[in-house]
């Protein structure tokens, strides 16, 4: 009976680190596109951003190399790799539960480190300014259909539009078709400001890297938890052939 019972964790164990293969190239895929979408906003971003995504892809490599190490000690019987598969994964377990921490922590914050960034930008608001912020924060206003920081109000003192409530013309709706001067105030833009609509965005990418976090440190218990096992069952063997 415990021969069975040997030999189901024994390939468990291998099958859940062919899992684990997989899975190291999923949170290098998620760190990577996550990392690759953050690149577009560097400057409405503060660095905390990229850590996690920076993390994810060095814990998949990380993770794709010990679980070489985990495949082939559970294969093989061996007690010393089995070990130190299991030293390997408790590391690493202990570093991504403080990432999945600090990535719930960041979560929370987003819109308000989002709208610190976005503040201290306004000003550069002009072409002869800073060309890539002022295209940076067009793109912003078209694509998530937002205006300011908080509300389109937010323009008129950084470009001194009290008299005329003027805004720039990415905060309204494209008219196909236009053949006069087109203008953009507070009345016409969008209502909503980057803040929340841009922050939003952030946040999800900052859950997706949290939720895959969690869902490998919860193999990672199992895993770890089948390899000591196995590595006694092996070690008593050992001694006592």
């Amino acid at each position: 009976m415990l021969a069975k019972i040997f030999t189901t964790v024994k390939y468990t164990l291998v099958a859940v680190n062919f899992l684990f293969l997989i899975t190291g190239i999923i949170i290098l895929s998620v760190g990577s596109s996550v990392q690759s979408a953050y690149n577009g906003y560097h400057e409405f971003l503060s660095e905390r951003f990229f850590s996690l995504p920076a993390f994810c892809i060095a814990t998949g490599v990380i993770i794709f190399l010990i679980s070489f190490a985990g495949f082939y000690g559970a294969f093989m019987e061996n007690y010393y790799i089995i070990m130190a598969f299991v030293v390997s994964m408790l590391l690493m377990f202990i570093f991504q539960l403080s990432a999945c921490i600090g990535g719930y922590v960041l979560r929370g914050n987003t819109v308000a480190l989002v709208q610190k960034q976005l503040l201290s930008t306004m000003q550069l608001y002009d072409a002869k300014k800073n060309l890539p912020v002022t295209v940076l924060w067009d793109e912003v206003q078209r694509d998530f259909s937002c205006c300011g920081v908080v509300s389109p109000s937010d323009w008129l003192t950084p470009l001194d539009t009290n008299a005329s409530q003027g805004v720039p013309v990415s905060c309204c709706s494209h008219v196909w078709g236009t053949i006069n001067t087109f203008t953009c105030n507070t009345t016409d833009a969008f209502q909503s400001g980057c803040a929340e609509a841009f922050g939003n965005w952030v946040q999800k990418h900052v859950g997706a890297i949290g939720i895959s976090g969690i869902v490998l440190v919860l193999m990672q218990a199992m895993a770890v938890a089948g390899a000591v096992w196995l590595a006694n069952i092996t070690r008593q063997e050992r001694e006592f052939p």
